[in-house]
C-alpha cells in the first residue's frame, strides 16, 4: 500500500513538472501581447479604426518589439492581400510610428495562404520593429488602406507583439 503511494505521487509529480514545462515551452517565442478585435459583421470600413493597448510588462532595455498584423478572414475574400495602417503611439500622446504593413491572402499562383479552420483562414503580415518601450503603454490604431471603402470577409484583425533580442 505504501510503494503505491510513493508511486502514485512520484508520477503526480512528473506529470505536474512536465506540466510546467509545457507552459515554460508555450511562452518562449517572445509573445507579450497577442488580441483580436472582431470587425463588424457588414465589413470593415476603411473609417473603422481597431484599438489596441499594450499596458504589459516592460520590454527589456536591450530589446525590440516587433510589431505583426494577423487577420482570420471568409474564403470568400476577394483580394490578394489587405494593406493595413498601423499607428503607434504612447499613452497620453508622443506619437511613435505610422507604418503600413501588407497581409497576403493568395499567393502569386492563386493558391490562399495562411492556416485554416472549416471556412475561416488566420494570415499574418511581416513585422515591424519598434525600439524598446520601457514602462510605457502602447497604443495601437489598425485601419485598412485598401481601394474598396469596406472589406467584406474579414472576420477579425489581431496584432502580435513579440520582444526581440537586438
Amino acid at each position: 500500500m505504501v510503494a503505491r503511494e510513493r508511486r502514485e505521487k512520484a508520477v503526480l509529480r512528473k506529470l505536474s513538472l512536465l506540466l510546467v514545462a509545457v507552459v515554460l515551452l508555450a511562452s518562449c517565442d517572445g509573445t507579450v501581447y497577442h488580441r483580436f478585435e472582431q470587425v463588424d459583421s457588414a465589413g470593415w470600413a476603411a473609417s473603422d479604426t481597431l484599438p489596441f493597448i499594450y499596458d504589459g510588462n516592460p520590454v527589456a532595455a536591450d530589446a525590440a518589439v516587433a510589431v505583426a498584423v494577423q487577420l482570420r478572414y471568409a474564403a470568400t475574400y476577394k483580394y490578394k492581400n489587405v494593406c493595413v495602417r498601423v499607428e503607434t503611439s504612447k499613452a497620453g500622446g508622443g506619437l511613435l510610428s505610422v507604418d503600413t504593413l501588407s497581409c497576403a491572402i493568395y499567393d502569386d499562383d492563386g493558391r490562399r495562404l495562411g492556416s485554416t479552420a472549416g471556412t475561416m483562414y488566420q494570415n499574418g503580415s511581416d513585422a515591424v520593429i519598434l525600439p524598446a518601450m520601457c514602462n510605457d503603454t502602447l497604443c495601437l490604431k489598425v485601419s485598412h488602406i485598401m481601394d474598396d471603402d469596406t472589406l467584406c470577409g474579414i472576420y477579425d484583425v489581431g496584432v502580435n507583439l513579440k520582444m526581440v533580442k537586438l
